[in-house]
């Protein structure tokens, strides 16, 4: 009696993957990258709970796993190359590349005009607040700028140590900076950017600021000047 014997066919891993992306393009573009987006958010929270409660380092368990979720946009780089019905995939790439790529983009565009109207707003509370403190002595007030300036020996130099004192403000550019007033007479220069400086001219008070950079245009910066009576 004759054996038939019967050749089984080995389908290798590679070949299943790109009949994925051929067959399903719509799944394997959508269904799954999303479905492991879902389940590898659960599970990166739930480990950084268990690692935060077993006294880890949570921050390097993110950082690892983190890098998991390159995966995703590598999965669909792989099915716009491979797959022959390569649409879905585009869609796919926008929305998990050009999306939170124009979100970034804006938001620095959001970001860059936060601190040019917050620069703003500081040069000009500085002039409100210098010269409504030097009005207060013409109004028989004895002392100004929380009792550290007496009227009667006012001068813009200690008008302006007094200012420098209580004005409390961070640079908006640059944080790292303890405050946005300084007593200084630049504002052309990239770096005086998101500063408001104070200086003397006899006895008028200059306040200049440069709102963004380059400051080295006239546009982008601000002067004012208080004149001590």
């Amino acid at each position: 009696m004759k054996k038939f014997v019967r050749n089984k066919s080995k389908v290798g891993i590679w070949t299943r993957i790109k009949n994925i992306f051929n067959n399903s393009p719509w799944h394997a573009a959508f269904s799954y990258p999303f479905v492991f987006l879902f389940f590898f958010i659960i599970i990166t929270i739930l480990i950084e709970y268990l690692f935060e409660y077993l006294g880890f380092n949570e921050l390097l368990v993110t950082i690892y796993l983190g890098k998991i979720i390159f995966l995703i946009p590598i999965w669909i780089l792989v099915g716009l190359i491979v797959s022959k019905r390569r649409f879905p995939y585009v869609v796919t790439l926008f929305i998990f590349v050009g999306l939170p790529l124009l979100g970034m983009l804006a938001t620095s565009g959001y970001e860059k005009a936060a601190k040019v109207s917050a620069t703003k707003t500081i040069h000009a509370q500085t002039v409100k607040y210098i010269s409504g403190e030097l009005n207060r002595c013409t109004q028989n007030e004895t002392s100004i700028m929380n009792n550290t300036v007496m009227c009667s020996e006012i001068n813009s130099t200690n008008v302006i140590q007094a200012a420098l004192n209580l004005l409390k403000d961070k640079n908006p550019h640059n944080p790292d900076f303890p405050k946005s007033a300084r007593f200084s007479d630049s504002n052309t220069k990239d770096e005086d950017v998101g500063h408001v400086s104070l200086s003397s001219s006899g006895s008028n008070i200059i306040i200049k600021s440069c709102n963004k950079t380059p400051c080295k245009k006239e546009e982008n910066r601000k002067q004012s000047t208080v004149s001590v009576k």
